[in-house]
């Protein structure tokens, strides 16, 4: 059913921040992903070099307030093939991002 979609679409971002070295947590009943950031990068710079640059959308944490900063938020409402696309091109995107910073 539906849980179970967005079981798959979550599985795939933790598992792709994760082997970015991000410290995931998996949240449990929930329709986005909070993802801590690497060092150095505010939510509002990651987010707009990542759509820029990689061109995948996700929301600066610090939108919901001060205790969001240093996060990102990705939704898992987009279909599979996007969430996968958008993990692909932020794997690819994430070490050049790093050399450059």
């Amino acid at each position: 059913g539906r849980n179970a979609e967005y079981e798959r679409r979550r599985d795939r971002i933790v598992e792709a921040l994760r082997a970015l070295g991000l410290p995931v947590v998996e949240p449990r009943a929930s329709l986005y992903v909070w993802s801590p950031l690497p060092e150095g990068w505010t939510s509002i710079d990651f987010a707009s070099a990542l759509l820029q640059q990689a061109r995948v959308s996700v929301t600066p944490g610090v939108v919901f307030g001060p205790g969001g900063e240093g996060y990102i938020r990705i939704s898992l409402a987009s279909p599979m093939e996007r969430v996968s696309q958008a993990m692909d091109r932020l794997s690819r995107w994430w070490p050049e991002a790093r050399r450059a910073a």
